[in-house]
Protein backbone atom coordinates (compact mmCIF):
# COMPACT_ATOMS: atom_id res chain seq x y z
CA UNK A 1 0.00 0.00 0.00
CA UNK A 2 0.96 3.36 -0.97
CA UNK A 3 0.75 6.70 0.05
CA UNK A 4 0.83 10.08 -1.68
CA UNK A 5 1.51 11.64 1.53
CA UNK A 6 4.43 11.76 3.40
CA UNK A 7 4.39 10.46 6.94
CA UNK A 8 6.81 11.70 10.12
CA UNK A 9 7.06 10.30 13.48
CA UNK A 10 8.69 12.71 16.34
CA UNK A 11 11.12 11.03 18.34
CA UNK A 12 10.08 11.51 22.23
CA UNK A 13 11.16 14.90 23.71
CA UNK A 14 14.66 14.78 25.14
CA UNK A 15 15.62 15.16 29.03
CA UNK A 16 18.65 16.73 29.05
CA UNK A 17 21.41 18.62 26.54
CA UNK A 18 25.04 19.23 26.46
CA UNK A 19 26.26 22.27 24.07
CA UNK A 20 29.24 21.76 22.14
CA UNK A 21 31.09 23.33 19.03
CA UNK A 22 30.92 20.17 16.54
CA UNK A 23 29.24 17.17 16.39
CA UNK A 24 30.81 14.01 14.82
CA UNK A 25 28.73 11.16 14.09
CA UNK A 26 30.78 8.05 13.99
CA UNK A 27 33.70 6.27 15.33
CA UNK A 28 35.44 4.74 12.78
CA UNK A 29 39.32 6.36 11.59
CA UNK A 30 37.14 9.80 10.10
CA UNK A 31 34.98 9.95 12.97
CA UNK A 32 37.84 10.15 15.86
CA UNK A 33 40.50 11.77 13.16
CA UNK A 34 37.93 14.34 12.93
CA UNK A 35 37.23 15.17 16.11
CA UNK A 36 40.93 15.09 17.00
CA UNK A 37 41.84 17.17 14.30
CA UNK A 38 39.41 19.85 15.29
CA UNK A 39 40.78 20.25 18.76
CA UNK A 40 44.06 20.11 17.78
CA UNK A 41 43.13 23.12 15.53
CA UNK A 42 41.03 25.20 18.45
CA UNK A 43 41.69 26.45 21.26
CA UNK A 44 38.42 26.00 23.10
CA UNK A 45 36.38 24.21 20.70
CA UNK A 46 34.67 21.55 21.97
CA UNK A 47 33.17 18.26 20.45
CA UNK A 48 30.33 15.42 21.41
CA UNK A 49 31.56 12.29 19.41
CA UNK A 50 28.64 10.01 18.54
CA UNK A 51 28.54 6.35 17.83
CA UNK A 52 25.99 3.86 17.35
CA UNK A 53 27.82 1.06 19.46
CA UNK A 54 30.89 1.14 21.59
CA UNK A 55 33.73 3.40 20.70
CA UNK A 56 36.30 0.27 20.60
CA UNK A 57 33.71 -1.49 18.40
CA UNK A 58 33.88 -0.81 14.37
CA UNK A 59 35.67 -2.15 11.02
CA UNK A 60 38.98 -0.35 11.47
CA UNK A 61 40.44 -2.70 13.93
CA UNK A 62 39.85 -5.60 10.94
CA UNK A 63 41.79 -3.92 8.46
CA UNK A 64 44.90 -6.11 7.78
CA UNK A 65 46.92 -3.86 4.95
CA UNK A 66 49.39 -1.34 5.46
CA UNK A 67 49.59 2.19 4.52
CA UNK A 68 51.59 3.42 1.57
CA UNK A 69 53.27 7.20 1.72
CA UNK A 70 56.54 8.07 0.02
CA UNK A 71 58.54 7.93 3.42
CA UNK A 72 61.40 6.31 2.01
CA UNK A 73 64.78 8.27 1.45
CA UNK A 74 64.55 8.88 -2.59
CA UNK A 75 61.16 7.63 -2.88
CA UNK A 76 58.88 10.92 -3.21
CA UNK A 77 55.15 11.58 -4.22
CA UNK A 78 55.28 11.92 -7.64
CA UNK A 79 56.77 8.16 -7.65
CA UNK A 80 54.12 7.47 -5.81
CA UNK A 81 51.68 8.49 -7.96
CA UNK A 82 53.19 7.36 -11.66
CA UNK A 83 52.87 3.63 -9.54
CA UNK A 84 49.57 3.90 -8.41
CA UNK A 85 47.96 5.45 -12.08
CA UNK A 86 50.51 2.66 -13.76
CA UNK A 87 48.74 0.30 -11.50
CA UNK A 88 44.87 1.21 -11.98
CA UNK A 89 45.80 1.08 -15.78
CA UNK A 90 43.95 4.38 -16.58
CA UNK A 91 40.76 3.40 -13.73
CA UNK A 92 42.21 5.70 -11.22
CA UNK A 93 40.47 9.36 -10.34
CA UNK A 94 44.18 11.55 -10.64
CA UNK A 95 42.62 14.32 -8.32
CA UNK A 96 42.34 11.48 -5.41
CA UNK A 97 46.03 9.94 -6.71
CA UNK A 98 47.43 13.50 -6.31
CA UNK A 99 45.68 13.70 -2.53
CA UNK A 100 46.71 10.16 -1.37
CA UNK A 101 49.82 10.69 -2.92
CA UNK A 102 50.94 14.57 -2.09
CA UNK A 103 49.17 14.17 1.55
CA UNK A 104 50.07 10.28 2.82
CA UNK A 105 53.33 11.03 4.47
CA UNK A 106 51.61 13.85 6.88
CA UNK A 107 48.93 11.99 7.70
CA UNK A 108 51.24 8.96 8.40
CA UNK A 109 53.15 11.02 10.78
CA UNK A 110 49.98 12.43 12.34
CA UNK A 111 48.91 9.03 13.07
CA UNK A 112 52.67 8.20 14.79
CA UNK A 113 52.05 11.88 16.78
CA UNK A 114 48.92 10.51 18.09
CA UNK A 115 50.24 7.33 19.41
CA UNK A 116 50.58 4.68 16.83
CA UNK A 117 53.41 2.20 16.92
CA UNK A 118 54.33 1.68 13.54
CA UNK A 119 56.81 -1.93 12.68
CA UNK A 120 60.59 -0.34 12.89
CA UNK A 121 63.49 -1.82 11.83
CA UNK A 122 66.72 -2.21 14.29
CA UNK A 123 68.10 1.01 13.50
CA UNK A 124 64.62 2.73 14.53
CA UNK A 125 63.23 3.48 10.99
CA UNK A 126 60.15 2.77 9.79
CA UNK A 127 59.69 -0.80 8.61
CA UNK A 128 58.43 -0.65 4.80
CA UNK A 129 57.51 -2.72 2.61
CA UNK A 130 56.94 -3.47 -0.96
CA UNK A 131 53.84 -4.41 -2.15
CA UNK A 132 51.25 -4.74 -4.80
CA UNK A 133 52.02 -2.52 -7.89
CA UNK A 134 54.71 -0.17 -5.84
CA UNK A 135 58.30 -0.25 -7.10
CA UNK A 136 59.76 1.08 -3.73
CA UNK A 137 59.81 0.28 -0.43
CA UNK A 138 56.54 2.80 0.52
CA UNK A 139 53.97 0.31 2.67
CA UNK A 140 54.04 1.03 6.67
CA UNK A 141 52.72 -1.88 8.73
CA UNK A 142 51.68 -2.11 12.67
CA UNK A 143 52.07 -5.68 14.41
CA UNK A 144 52.54 -7.21 11.07
CA UNK A 145 48.91 -7.38 9.43
CA UNK A 146 47.52 -5.72 12.31
CA UNK A 147 47.73 -2.07 10.97
CA UNK A 148 44.08 -1.05 11.76
CA UNK A 149 43.64 -2.31 14.70
CA UNK A 150 46.76 -0.82 16.32
CA UNK A 151 45.56 2.71 14.00
CA UNK A 152 41.90 2.40 15.88
CA UNK A 153 43.90 1.92 19.62
CA UNK A 154 45.68 4.60 18.96
CA UNK A 155 42.96 7.00 17.84
CA UNK A 156 40.69 5.69 21.27
CA UNK A 157 42.87 6.18 23.19
CA UNK A 158 44.00 10.05 21.98
CA UNK A 159 40.46 11.12 21.89
CA UNK A 160 39.79 9.54 25.75
CA UNK A 161 42.35 11.37 26.65
CA UNK A 162 41.46 14.67 25.54
CA UNK A 163 39.61 16.76 27.79
CA UNK A 164 37.44 18.45 24.93
CA UNK A 165 36.00 15.63 23.34
CA UNK A 166 32.75 13.92 24.61
CA UNK A 167 31.63 10.29 23.55
CA UNK A 168 27.98 8.99 23.36
CA UNK A 169 28.22 5.18 23.04
CA UNK A 170 24.92 3.14 21.76
CA UNK A 171 23.56 6.01 19.79
CA UNK A 172 21.94 5.83 16.55
CA UNK A 173 21.73 9.05 14.43
CA UNK A 174 18.13 8.90 12.89
CA UNK A 175 17.78 12.68 11.46
CA UNK A 176 19.43 16.04 10.63
CA UNK A 177 17.93 19.20 12.40
CA UNK A 178 17.82 22.18 10.63
CA UNK A 179 18.17 26.24 11.17
CA UNK A 180 14.52 27.78 10.72
CA UNK A 181 15.48 30.63 9.42
CA UNK A 182 19.10 29.47 7.33
CA UNK A 183 18.20 25.33 6.74
CA UNK A 184 21.55 25.22 7.78
CA UNK A 185 22.56 21.46 9.24
CA UNK A 186 22.80 22.54 13.06
CA UNK A 187 22.54 18.86 14.43
CA UNK A 188 20.69 15.55 14.17
CA UNK A 189 18.22 13.51 16.41
CA UNK A 190 19.48 10.06 18.09
CA UNK A 191 18.10 7.39 19.42
CA UNK A 192 20.09 6.13 22.33
CA UNK A 193 20.25 2.54 23.60
CA UNK A 194 19.73 1.98 27.58
CA UNK A 195 21.51 4.08 30.04
CA UNK A 196 25.07 4.44 30.52
CA UNK A 197 27.35 6.42 31.82
CA UNK A 198 28.67 9.99 29.71
CA UNK A 199 32.27 9.75 29.02
CA UNK A 200 33.62 12.81 29.10
CA UNK A 201 36.29 14.04 31.32
CA UNK A 202 35.71 18.07 31.18
CA UNK A 203 32.97 20.61 32.44
CA UNK A 204 30.95 22.46 30.09
CA UNK A 205 32.47 26.42 29.36
CA UNK A 206 31.07 29.81 30.43
CA UNK A 207 28.30 31.76 28.97
CA UNK A 208 27.30 28.25 27.06
CA UNK A 209 23.77 26.66 27.56
CA UNK A 210 21.38 23.64 26.24
CA UNK A 211 19.86 24.35 22.82
CA UNK A 212 21.94 27.76 22.25
CA UNK A 213 22.29 27.77 18.95
CA UNK A 214 24.59 30.19 18.73
CA UNK A 215 27.20 28.14 20.16
CA UNK A 216 27.37 25.06 18.46
CA UNK A 217 25.42 21.89 18.39
CA UNK A 218 24.06 20.44 21.93
CA UNK A 219 23.24 16.47 22.38
CA UNK A 220 19.88 15.57 23.68
CA UNK A 221 19.22 12.57 25.02
CA UNK A 222 16.70 10.10 27.46
CA UNK A 223 16.90 6.28 27.70
CA UNK A 224 14.96 5.98 24.26
CA UNK A 225 15.77 9.57 21.98
CA UNK A 226 17.88 12.13 21.82
CA UNK A 227 18.94 15.19 19.62
CA UNK A 228 22.33 16.93 19.09
CA UNK A 229 22.14 20.09 17.42
CA UNK A 230 23.22 23.83 17.97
Amino acid sequence: MTSSRQTRIDAPAPTWTVGADVAVIGSGVAGLSTALRYVQRTERGRVVLVTKDRLSTGSTSYAQGGIAAAMAPGDDPVAHMVDTHLAGAGLCDPLAVHVLATQGPAALRWLIGVGAEFDRTDGGDLALTREGGHRADRVAHAGGDATGAEIQRALQAAVMAEERIEVIEHALALDVLRDPDTFAVVGATLHVIGERPRRSRRRAGPGRRPGDRRNGPDLRRDHQSAGVHR
